[in-house]
């Protein structure tokens, strides 16, 4: 009775896979081509803030996505967005010198059960969901307050370069699915750095 119960709830889940990997298919064969179907992001704004003893980031980035990778993560595919953060101090003779790097790191997926759509820090775990994808890029450009280094760590008076840059991967999908989105890099895009100096 219990092997009848599991073999049932595995073919269930096989299923609903199938019908998923079906729906990105359909989704896609329904596409025009992709050439001018590419993912854009761009940093628009990012600084530096102290709150007790720790720089902090605030930043803001567009992030414009096709139709097809929209409709691509309603069938089921993960969006990874992270923001790398470099410091580095100035030399004036030498190579600047790298003092700290971070990545800021989140995940956007739907939950079709729930109709909405969930946002999750993977450096915290926090995760908060809202009503429209619209809403969730908006939230995935907009940071506040990501802790990034210590004043301590960084010498008084001396001139450092600081730089971030957002990527936006959608290469990276569930093992079922991952046949159906070879042609996913189209929906991957790196924005160029955005470039600040900073004097402690």
């Amino acid at each position: 009775m219990e092997t009848s119960n599991i073999d049932s709830r595995l073919r269930h889940g096989t299923q609903q896979l199938l019908r998923r990997a079906v729906l990105v298919l359909l989704c896609f064969l329904a596409t025009p081509a992709l050439a001018a179907d590419e993912a854009a992001v761009v940093v628009d704004s990012a600084s530096f803030a102290l709150d007790q003893d720790v720089y902090e980031l605030d930043a803001r980035a567009t992030v414009t996505l096709p139709e097809d990778a929209r409709r691509a993560i309603e069938a089921g595919l993960d969006l990874r967005f992270d923001y790398e953060i470099e410091i580095a101090r100035v030399r004036r003779y030498l190579p600047d010198a790298d003092v700290a790097e971070l990545v800021q790191s989140y995940e956007l997926n739907y939950h079709a059960l729930s109709q909405r759509y969930l946002l999750r820090n993977l450096n915290t775990g926090e995760q908060q969901d809202v009503g429209t994808l619209e809403a969730a890029l908006e939230r995935l450009g907009d940071v506040r307050g990501v802790p990034v280094i210590d004043e301590a760590l960084l010498e008084p008076g001396v001139d450092y370069a600081v730089r971030v840059r957002a990527v936006l991967d959608m290469s990276t999908a569930p093992d079922v699915l991952g046949w159906l989105v070879f042609w996913a890099d189209e929906w991957s895009a790196t924005s160029e750095w955005y470039t600040w100096s900073l004097r402690p």
